[in-house]
């Protein structure tokens, strides 16, 4: 099953589970932890900038890409190159902070939305995004500050 989890990780999954055997079994919790460093170990050999170039080729392979995917796209590319420490999303409804998670920056995606609804479903299943509810997107200056502040 370890195999499997650092199989995942490496393809660029969103989340892992363990299977029904193993997490019924009587050292779930231990399955569990040792799940967690699987995961940390198998993401910290990752090339991030590979991924997101993996992850393009293959979407444009298949697909036209959007002329929101294809901002996200260069939004990573670019975040990747000059070794940004995170991305700052400001997303109504949550379009955004997909697109820009389906890259695989390797790096934290902040998403700010006044949506508690978008917040939770960007938090809880976009690989890499940590959500911010606030009132407003119409002051990005003041946001921004506020979001450096916060990554300090």
């Amino acid at each position: 099953e370890c195999s499997d989890v650092a199989n995942a990780c490496y393809d660029g999954t969103d989340a892992v589970m363990l299977s029904g055997e193993t997490a019924n079994g009587c050292y779930f919790r231990q399955a569990v932890d040792i799940m967690v460093r699987t995961c940390s170990e198998a993401e910290s050999s990752v090339n991030f900038d590979e991924m997101h170039q993996s992850v393009r080729n293959s979407v444009k392979a298949r697909f036209q890409l959007s002329s929101s995917e294809s901002l996200a796209s260069s939004a990573v590319k670019t975040a990747v190159d000059v070794g940004a420490k995170a991305i700052i999303v400001y997303s109504e409804s949550g379009t955004t902070a997909r697109h820009v998670a389906k890259f695989r920056p390797g790096m934290p995606i902040a998403v700010l939305t006044p949506s508690q609804q978008v917040a939770r479903q960007c938090f809880g299943t976009l690989k890499g995004c940590y959500a911010y509810v606030v009132n407003s997107l119409e002051e990005p200056e003041k946001l921004n500050a506020e979001v450096m502040r916060e990554c300090r």
